[in-house]
Formats: C-alpha cells, structure tokens, sequence
C-alpha cells in the first residue's frame, strides 16, 4: 500500500480511464505526468468539429483547476495523422451569417491550453494540419517524428480563408515574421526536418521512440517556467533569438517586410485569391500588439472570406481531391492489383520523366531505349531534379544515392519480365507504338500491364493487334511529369476492371491526381484544349500580338498564355494533336497549316530554344518578331480585338467541348471534368474549374455567345446539343 497522495492518484488514474471519453483520454501518472489522446470514434481522422471543440473546451477547462497535473502529453492515436483540422464539412457550408463561435470558441480553447498553469507537450507523429497545427502553436513544446507522413502546417489560404485559430496570431511570433508570413501566404506544408529549420518544432524524433522522448522532456521541464506566453506580445517564445537584422525588421522596419510579401502575393496571384492578401493584413494588424490584438484582426479579416464564392470553389476542389483518395477508378469493388517493379519504354523527356517519378516513390525502374543518348539523357534528367533539391536541403547525398540506385537501364528487354507494369513513352506514331506492344509481349508474363503514356492517339487502335488487349491501358502523364499533378487513365474497349483500378493506384501511389476517361481522339484535356490553342493561332494571324494575347488570358487566371503554352507543349507535338482532332472533327477543329510550317522549319518551342518566343535554358527571354514573317503576318503591336472578346473566343469553344465531352461519356461527371482541367491545364482554381466557370457567366450567356461567333467566324463556334438543351431547360452543369 502507498501513501495517501498515492493512493488518491491512483484513484484519479483509474477515474480519469473509465469515465467517458468521446474524443479525448487523459491518464495521469504518479507524478502528475498526464498523457492525452485524442483519438475521434467512428473516425479516419483527427478533426475538429463544433462537438469535438466543445469537449475540447470543457477538457481544457477542468484540466485548469487540477493541482495534480504537472505536464502535459497531446498524442494521437490515428496512424499518421495527429491532427488534420478543421471539420471542412462545417466550413463548407458556412456563411457571412455564422455563428462567430465558430471561430471565438478555437481561439478561447487554445488561449486557455496556452494559458494553463503547466508544461504542455505535443508529440506529433502525422499529419498536423490547420487547426491541428494552431493547437500545437499553443502549447510550449513540439516534437515531430522522422515520418514521411509528418506534414506541419497552416494551408488554409489554399482553401480560401486564413487561419483564425490563432495561427495566423501565433506562428510569425514564433518562427519571426519573415519565415511566418512565407509560410503563412503560400499555405506551405512541412515535413519534420523542414518544420525543424523553420523553428516550428523543437526536435525530430525517431518514430518508434517519440512518444518516450516527449515523456523524457516533459519530466525534465517538471517546475520549470512556461515558453506558450513568454514572446513578444504574449505569443509563444521565439524558436531562436532573433539576429540584429532580424530584429530590426520585425520592429521598426517592419513596414519593408510586410510591402515585400505585398508585393510577392500580388505577383503570385494577380489579386485573384483574396485570402493570402486578407492574412497578410491581419498579421499586420496585430504585429507587435497584445496577442488579443491579433486575434481580434484575425476574425475581422477573415469574415469577409467567408461564403465567397472563391472560398466555395476551391473547397470545391479540396473534396474533388478527396473523393479520388477513396476511389478506384472503376464502379464496384474491383482490387489493384500490387505493383512493385516497374518498366519504361523510351527515355526520352517524357520517359525519362516517368522513370524518375517512379523511382522517387521507390520504385524499381527498368529503362529500354534503342539509342545510348536518350537513355543517358533519363540518367541526366532524373539526377537533374534530385539534385535540386540535394541543393534546396530537402534531400541529403546519402538519399539521392539511394534514389539513382532505383534506375537502370539498357537496350534490349532484359529485366522487363520482372515488371508487373510497363509505362510506354515512345514516339507519338500509331505504327511505332503497336510495334513497340507486340515485342514486349513476347518478353513478358501475361499479367502484366502495358500503359501508354499516348497523348491523343486512342488506346483501343494501339492494342488492335495485341495478343491480351485486356492489358493495354492509357496512362497519360502532363508535361513537365514531376511538376504535373494530372493523369489521365485511358480505358480502351477491351482494357480489364482490374487493369484500370491498378494504374489509377499507381497514379495515387506517384504522388499524382489521377482521372479515368474515355479512349477517343485527344481523349478529355487535350481535346478541350484543342480549340483554344488553335483560335489563339488564328486570332494572332488577324494582327494580335503574342505577348498581348498571353497576358489578357493570364489576366483571366491562366498560369501562362495559350502562345506560351504552344512552346511549352512543343509546336510539333501541338501540330501533330490537332491533326488527330481535326481528323476526328473537321467542321469543330479544322486543320491550320501555319503550326505545321512552323514545326517543319525546326521551330519547336521551348525544347528547341525558339518557338513564338526565345529561350536561355529553362528561361523565356522574350517574343521572337521573326515568327511574324515566317507566317507571313505583318508584325502587330498589342491587343487589335478586345481582352473580352478574345476571353470569348478561346474560352467559349472549351466550353462547347466541355459539353461535347460529357455528352459522349468522355468523363463520369462534370466534377471530374473540372478537376482533370485544374490540374491537368492550370485552369484557374479560383474559378472552380471549366464547367464551374460556364455555371457563372449562365449556361443561356455561354449558347448566346457561342450562336454571335458562329455568325461571325464559322460552324466552328456552333453551340453543342447539350448546351442548348441545358439553356431551355434552365439547367447548370453542376
């Protein structure tokens, strides 16, 4: 038997661990060390919603009044995720006229976890995001595990809000305020080493040992002072002291710091996204005030946000990205099948780009290619951006060893049978690639998966002579494959469930966004983007210039202008994509010679140094005016049709094929369609996507603007069926 104090712990102990729970456990251990999972029934994940708050409030509530407690543990119990946020449920179906608890109760629970008369602890080990990681800003320690799955930070700009938890209050007083807003304004996410850096934990731990390394600390800083109110304005402490300039630009040069993120913001987003600009505000606000100050500011700033339709639209795209992790690719529950080796034909840009993916992911990679140089060149190219980030920190040499060891190569198809998927990446010639299928057949098992990475022409006429047409797939990377978030699944007439499911996973596994559609000419993005490059080629040759075309389209949200994209793209593989459409729909997209006389010159883009504009490296320096007269077009100077009118004709005819599209089943839904034109062409995301975007200028606005340019340009603008029928009938396309 123990003495009475003992013994009256124990007595908690065992209250604290039968008594109902919800979301929360407490566990108190003798010597007033407490450990406190939070682990939501029912649930995946971690997330905050009102209830879960609620009892968050009244935990950390009674917590205060306990003279037994001397530290405190937040641990969870999801595997890799800690926290993720936010209910997004909740946010998404908020309004200018919510209840401003919504926000005031988050920011009072977490003053309170600050405030409380203890050392706090959070050992994360997973995901801890937005919400998640504003009740870790809160607390007066923080250790992240070494997991992959350790990702850290506040991404709410990207969702269109700001974080209001605190956040935006709390993580430049702790990690100093240029580091602060550079996280806060891009909505940047880090992993543990990287969290580290920045100051926003304090140690990275072995995984296997975190929980007893945060025990160790807790037990240390038993009686010791508190760090949660011990910075500047009763904000967390300082990660580190600042420097001389450092200090000085977070006081009275200040003002440089905040014009400079302005600026870089502005740049950024074109004063599109309204929310970096609305949390870059209230951190100035509340900048060296009371920490109540930056509270305040940030409830004032981030109201207007609420219910915009920007906030709506990129929420939007947050579930769409959601749905596809829950996914197959196909109805019913077929399984993919594992992939743990993996084949690439043709180590060119785009196969050279496959393998290193690949290979990142950890992947064993086989290259094949006929010549020495293109396979030194995917060698070359895949070493060339891991020792960027070899560069950047975010890879150490021992890594990217490790990585390179992951490809091989040769000239034959040694290794190949080893492969349970094959990525094809040869060239874009229908002959070249049924040529390419028969050999591999002959080398391989017969469950083994040959993917395309074709870009328009269809898979069912690749695997026409194919021994197990069933195997042949679409899998269609975007160019440049590492940046690219888009895949295109591709199913031919004959490809199997379970072939479809397993390289829709693999897409998943990649790191990639992947979309399922249907096998026909150009098959979704490139067949939308189809009309739009070739009005923008048309609309140029009527006397507009280049760089006046590209900004007002830029001006509208495109990443970059539809004449950049055609030398971003490659002017022969543009041409060689409009052949295949023209073919497939001559009245829609008639064939202009003037793309093919340009590729025929060597005039191929950016990959060649000089397409409509010039290239040092990786760097577009400017307009080439020779272009002009090699089409024989005079030389023009600036906008000669209006920006609006020049938004109607490249954008509308997407639209019409939007429309076109999903009349033919090319893709399941709208929705899908959206995400497929984000992620696949950088429509602008604010927007909502293509279909959202027709949704908002009036499905009637989009038919009656397509019927004018049909009188005035050709059949080309002639509005599809299902628009027409959609404006009779008063209907959206979501």
């Amino acid at each position: 038997m123990g003495n009475s104090m003992e013994i009256s712990q124990e007595i908690d102990l065992a209250i604290d661990l039968l008594a109902p729970t919800g979301s929360f456990k407490l566990e108190v251990e003798k010597d007033g060390l407490a450990t406190l999972t939070f682990d939501t029934p029912g649930e995946k994940v971690n997330k905050y919603s009102t209830p879960v708050m609620k009892e968050l409030e009244k935990l950390v509530d009674d917590l205060s009044k306990r003279n037994d407690i001397k530290a405190l543990i937040l641990v969870s119990k999801k595997p890799g995720i800690f926290i993720a946020g936010a209910d997004v449920n909740e946010l998404a179906s908020a309004s200018k006229d919510t209840d401003p608890e919504f926000l005031l109760r988050p920011q009072r629970v977490f003053t309170r976890l600050a405030n409380l008369p203890f050392i706090t602890v959070a050992a994360i080990d997973g995901a801890c995001l937005g919400g998640g990681c504003e009740t870790v800003l809160a607390m007066d320690y923080r250790l992240a595990s070494d997991s992959k799955k350790v990702q850290i930070g506040l991404p709410e700009v990207k969702l269109g809000i700001l974080p209001a938890w605190g956040g935006s209050t709390r993580l430049p007083r702790l990690v100093g305020l240029p580091t602060g807003l550079d996280l806060l304004l891009a909505g940047k996410v880090l992993d543990g080493k990287r969290a580290l850096k920045a100051g926003l934990v304090d140690a990275v731990i072995p995984a296997p040992i975190l929980y007893d390394q945060a025990k160790k600390l807790a037990r240390e800083k038993l009686g010791t002072p508190k760090r949660a109110n011990a910075g500047k304005g009763g904000g967390p402490a300082r990660f580190r002291k600042a420097r001389l300039v450092e200090g000085l630009l977070e006081g009275p040069l200040s003002f440089v710091v905040f014009g400079k993120a302005k600026k870089t913001v502005l740049k950024e987003t074109k004063g599109r996204y309204p929310a970096p600009l609305a949390c870059l505000q209230a951190v100035k606000e509340g900048w060296g005030k009371p920490i109540e100050s930056g509270f305040a500011a940030e409830v004032r700033n981030v109201a207007p946000l609420v219910g915009t339709p920007e906030m709506k639209n990129l929420l939007g795209l947050f579930f769409r990205m959601e749905d596809v992790k829950k996914e197959t690719g196909v109805p019913g529950h077929v399984k993919p099948r594992e992939i743990h080796r993996i084949g690439v034909l043709g180590a060119g840009v785009m196969g050279g780009g496959i393998a290193q993916l690949a290979a990142d992911k950890g992947f064993p990679v086989r290259m094949k290619d006929l010549k020495a140089e293109p396979l030194a060149g995917g060698y070359a190219a895949a070493a060339k951006i891991w020792l960027e980030k070899v560069k950047k920190r975010r890879m150490t040499k021992a890594e990217f060893a490790g990585k390179m060891s992951l490809l091989s190569g040769g000239f034959d198809y040694s290794g190949f049978s080893f492969a349970e998927v094959t990525i094809e990446a040869v060239v874009e010639k229908l002959a070249v690639k049924q040529a390419v299928l028969k050999e591999w057949e002959g080398v391989v098992p017969a469950s083994a998966i040959f993917a395309s990475n074709t870009s328009t022409l269809p898979i069912g006429e690749i695997a026409a002579g194919a021994a197990h047409p069933e195997r042949v797939v679409g899998m269609h990377f975007f160019n440049p494959v590492h940046k690219m978030p888009l895949v295109e699944v591709i199913t031919g007439p004959h490809t199997a469930p379970d072939v479809t499911a397993t390289i829709f996973e693999l897409a998943k596994k990649m790191g990639k966004t992947p979309v399922v559609v249907k096998d026909a000419p150009g098959f979704l993005v490139n067949r939308i983007l189809g009309p739009y490059l070739a009005e923008a080629g048309r609309v140029l040759a009527e006397g507009n210039a280049m760089e006046a075309i590209d900004k007002a389209l830029r001006d509208f949200g495109m990443p970059v202008g539809p004449i950049e994209l055609l030398d971003d793209v490659g002017i022969d593989v543009a041409t060689k994509g409009g052949e295949t459409l023209s073919a497939a729909w001559p009245e829609r997209m008639p064939l202009d010679a003037a793309f093919a006389k340009l590729a025929a010159s060597g005039r191929l883009g950016r990959k060649t140094g000089k397409g409509f504009y010039l290239y040092q490296g990786d760097k577009r320096t400017g307009p080439d005016a020779s272009v002009y007269s090699e089409l024989g077009i005079p030389a023009p100077s600036g906008l000669k049709t209006s920006a609006a009118e020049l938004e109607a004709r490249l954008l509308l005819p997407m639209v019409n094929e939007a429309a076109f599209c999903l009349a033919d089943g090319i893709v399941a839904s709208a929705a899908k369609l959206d995400l497929a034109m984000i992620f696949g062409t950088g429509f602008p995301p604010f927007r909502g996507g293509l279909t959202a975007y027709a949704d908002t200028l009036g499905i009637a606005n989009v038919v009656s603007g397509l019927t004018r340019l049909e009188a005035q340009h050709g059949p080309r603008f002639r509005p599809a069926p299902l628009l027409v029928e959609m404006a009779n009938a008063g209907k959206t396309f979501n």
